[in-house]
C-alpha cells in the first residue's frame, strides 16, 4: 500500500530548537535512538502552529548504526523506542511523562519511516519565544555516546554564560545513568571524560569541568564552556592525511551533484575496509566513493 498523507512534510534542515525543559528532561536512549529523534526534530520549524508527519529514510538509520537493517530489526527498533518515555518536571514536585512520537510507521516499498511527534510536546518545540536551546544536527550525528549528545545540548543552553553549575546527583538523574555508573569514578571515566573528548573533536564547543566536594564526596560539577575555534581547521588538515582519516564531520551538511541529481546535506560517512567511504545524505541517497577526494569532486 502506498502511503499518502497530506500533512507530510520533509525539510532538509539541521537546526534543532527545544525548550530548556526538554533539554533537561529525564530520559534514557541509546545513541541510535537519540539520533533518530533529533533527525525528526530537525525537520520542525519553530514557528509552525502544529506538527506535520516527518520522514526518516532507513538508509540514514543504517548509516548511524553502520549495519544493514531488515524488517524485523526495524520493527524491534520502533517498538523499543516507543517504550522509552521522557519525564519533564512541573511546578512544585510534579512531573509529566511523554512519548516522543504518537506513531512510527514503516513504509517497506520506500524503505522509510513516517513519524509523528506527540502533540503534547508542542509547548517544548513550537512557537518558542523565551528560554530555548539551539543545536545543529551536524554536530550531534558524529557523537558516539548518547551521554555526549545530552551533555552537548545541556551545555549549549549555557553557552553564552560560559559556565554551568550542576549537582552530580542531578546530572546522573537527568541522564538516567544505570547503577553501574552511579559511582562517581566510573561516571567520570565513562561519561564525563568521553563527552569532553567527543565534543572537542566533533562539535562547535568544548568544555572543562572542576569538582566541588562535600566532605570526601564529589557533590557538584562546574562546567566551563568555550567555543571550539580550531575544530574546522584541524579537521581540514587531517582530511588529506595519507593515513586515511576517520573523522569527516567537517564535511557534514555539504551538497553533491551526482548523475545530474542534487544530493542534499551529507549526514554520515562510514569508512569501509577497502579504503572507500559510504556516504549517506539527508535527501535519501547513499553513494560509495573510492576516496574523500572523489567525494569532494562532486561537492557543490
Amino acid at each position: 500500500m502506498t502511503y499518502i498523507d497530506k500533512g507530510y512534510k520533509m525539510k532538509n534542515r539541521n537546526i534543532i530548537k527545544q525548550d530548556y525543559q526538554l533539554v533537561n528532561a529525564k530520559y534514557k536512549l541509546d545513541t541510535s535512538e537519540i539520533k533518530f529523534i533529533m533527525t525528526a526534530l530537525a525537520q520542525i520549524n519553530a514557528d509552525d502552529k502544529g506538527f506535520c508527519t516527518y520522514e526518516i529514510k532507513v538508509s540514514e538509520l543504517e548509516a548511524k548504526l553502520q549495519t544493514e537493517q531488515n524488517s524485523t530489526r526495524l520493527k524491534q527498533f520502533a517498538k523499543k523506542l516507543m517504550s522509552k518515555p521522557l519525564e519533564v518536571p512541573t511546578e512544585g514536585k510534579g512531573w509529566i511523562v511523554f512519548n516522543w512520537f504518537s506513531k512510527i510507521q514503516f513504509v517497506p516499498e520506500q524503505r522509510k519511516f513516517i513519524v509523528r511527534i506527540d502533540d503534547d510536546l508542542k509547548p517544548y518545540l513550537l512557537e518558542l519565544r523565551n528560554r530555548f536551546v539551539t543545536c545543529n544536527l551536524k554536530y550531534i550525528l558524529p557523537l558516539t555516546s548518547s551521554y555526549s549528545i545530552r551533555i552537548y545540548q545541556m551545555l549549549k543552553e549555557y553557552e553564552k554564560l560560559k559556565i554551568r553549575y550542576i549537582k552530580v546527583s542531578e546530572l546522573m538523574d537527568i541522564l538516567q545513568v544505570p547503577k553501574s555508573l552511579r559511582t562517581y569514578a566510573d561516571f567520570k571515566r565513562r561519561v564525563l571524560k568521553i563527552a569532553e573528548k567527543e565534543l572537542a573533536e566533533h562539535t562547535d564547543i568544548t568544555f572543562t569541568f572542576t569538582e566541588e566536594k562535600e566532605g570526601k564526596k564529589v557533590d557538584r560539577l562546574i562546567f566551563r564552556i568555550y567555543k571550539n575555534k580550531h575544530k574546522e581547521e584541524a579537521q581540514q588538515a587531517r582530511l588529506f592525511d595519507a593515513k586515511a582519516p576517520k573523522d569527516y564531520s567537517n564535511l557534514y551538511g555539504i551538497n553533491c551533484k551526482i548523475n545530474n541529481n542534487i544530493c542534499e546535506h551529507l549526514l554520515i560517512i562510514t569508512p569501509l575496509k577497502d579504503g572507500s567511504i559510504l556516504s549517506s545524505f539527508k535527501s535519501g541517497e547513499t553513494y560509495r566513493f573510492k576516496s574523500v577526494k572523489e567525494l569532494l569532486e562532486k561537492k557543490i
